[in-house]
């Protein structure tokens, strides 16, 4: 066993169970995208656990938040299981963004595993923004934060810390 946890294949994700090569969805309107997509995430947890579902993505999918970015959607699905565990993520809301983007807003809550294992984050807002390509497919995502990373991380240490934002309040999502 690593010596630190975060080292380790992600066992929340379970990427070797995703079926990889599943038939890719058919294009469709963006709307109708942007809202399967939205409960299929939030049905899923697949932005807090690595659980994803390849028939809505492009394979040469590309992420990228404050902190990080991967290349293609098996790193990402790898990646999310490693940093993040004991999560929840609650989708607010849907906008599309003619004429080939849709963005979530969601709410995070639980624990990271960076810098160290365990870490309690405070919930927070994200923003992710969808592109999608010719063939109807997510390609890219690229996430925004209500709070930035380093209240984020003081928060997680010093919570006393005078000036920081507060936590998002818990909220039930339309789209559970």
């Amino acid at each position: 066993m690593p010596l630190l946890p975060i080292l380790q294949q992600p066992s929340l994700a379970e990427v070797s169970d995703i079926q990889w090569n599943e038939p890719k969805r058919k294009k469709t309107s963006l709307a109708n995208l942007a809202d399967d997509f939205t409960r299929a995430f939030q049905q899923t947890q697949w932005g807090v656990n690595g659980r994803v579902q390849p028939r809505f993505f492009d394979d040469k999918f590309v992420f990228r938040d404050p902190d990080v970015t991967t290349n293609g959607l098996q790193e990402y699905s790898k990646g999310t299981g490693a940093v993040l565990s004991n999560c929840k993520a609650d989708a607010i809301d849907v906008t599309v963004k003619e004429p080939k983007q849709f963005a979530i807003r969601w709410r995070i809550a639980g624990t990271a595993n960076v810098p160290f294992p365990g870490l309690k984050i405070k919930p927070y807002i994200v923003t992710s923004t969808f592109t999608v390509n010719d063939d109807g497919l997510v390609d890219s995502e690229t996430d925004s934060f209500s709070i930035p990373t380093w209240d984020l991380l003081l928060s997680a240490i010093a919570p006393w810390w005078p000036g920081l934002a507060e936590p998002t309040p818990p909220l039930t999502s339309p789209y559970a």
